[in-house]
């Protein structure tokens, strides 16, 4: 069914056909601990912050959906994806933060400003259900069928670094390169998250870097996923380093993949 253009809000979506069956809208976080915790350093290193300030708590990593779409979601069949534009600015940063000293970083806020960004929804998964959107009189379902191309843009206060990493992740379970205009830069993205860091940034404490004076919430929560921390061991290796050649990172300083033990990775956080 084609839809009016403009944007949506993400609680309108829901995969019950239904009114009495729809779940209420609620605030989700999208990336849980187990995204996460395993790579925190790693994510604060590269979006330009000082080690212990990313918080995943932040309310720029909620959304406001209703549970049945938070938990396609969170299964990574579906991802929320910014602009071209805005992924290009990423992109970047990430690269600029890759290349040059850990003191000479630049901050993901800079960039990419705290504000409210448009998303596409992006099916991962082969096949899904499909949604539908409560109008804004709140009377009508509208069906949208996989892959949800007559789906407008969300408009999100949802930080597209927390956004993207998430879709990485995405890409990467389902072993999708679809839609490359965006599965491209993220994926990109995804692969230079799975470098190491300096040791001179680990040895770092909160806002001891210069410039770095954004104020996030430390992190107060130390669990952390066996499976989730192990990610990168084994035959998991070798599907990333496979999955970076194909990602085509052209950076001129080598993408090398952080292997870890469990206890090492577990600690870091």
């Amino acid at each position: 069914m084609s839809m009016a253009l403009g944007s949506l809000s993400a609680a309108c979506l829901s995969t019950s056909p239904n009114f009495e069956d729809l779940k209420p809208a609620q605030n989700f976080r999208l990336m849980k601990d187990e995204d996460i915790l395993y790579r925190l350093h790693r994510l604060e290193y590269f979006w330009g912050l000082s080690q212990g300030e990313l918080d995943p708590f932040s309310e720029l990593n909620h959304l406001y959906v209703r549970a049945d779409v938070a938990q396609l979601l969170w299964s990574k069949d579906i991802a929320l994806v910014p602009t071209t534009e805005v992924l290009a600015t990423m992109n970047a940063l990430i690269k600029d933060n890759f290349l040059g000293h850990f003191y000479c970083r630049r901050l993901c806020f800079e960039s990419v400003p705290v504000q409210e960004y448009e998303y596409k929804l992006l099916p991962i998964a082969e096949s899904g259900p499909s949604l539908y959107v409560l109008d804004k009189s709140g009377t009508n379902l509208q069906r949208v069928d996989y892959p949800y191309h007559d789906l407008p843009p969300l408009k999100l206060s949802l930080y597209p670094f927390f956004a993207t990493t998430h879709a990485g992740a995405a890409f990467f379970k389902k072993g999708s390169t679809r839609d490359p205009e965006y599965s491209h830069p993220i994926r990109v993205m995804s692969a230079v998250y799975t470098c190491t860091v300096p040791s001179e940034f680990l040895n770092t404490s909160l806002n001891t870097l210069p410039g770095n004076s954004h104020d996030l919430a430390v992190l107060d929560d130390e669990s952390t996923s066996d499976s989730e921390s192990d990610v990168y061991s084994g035959h998991e290796r070798e599907r990333i380093q496979c999955w970076i050649q194909d990602a085509g990172v052209s950076y001129s300083k080598e993408v090398s993949i952080a292997s870890e033990p469990k206890e090492d990775a577990a600690s870091d956080t």
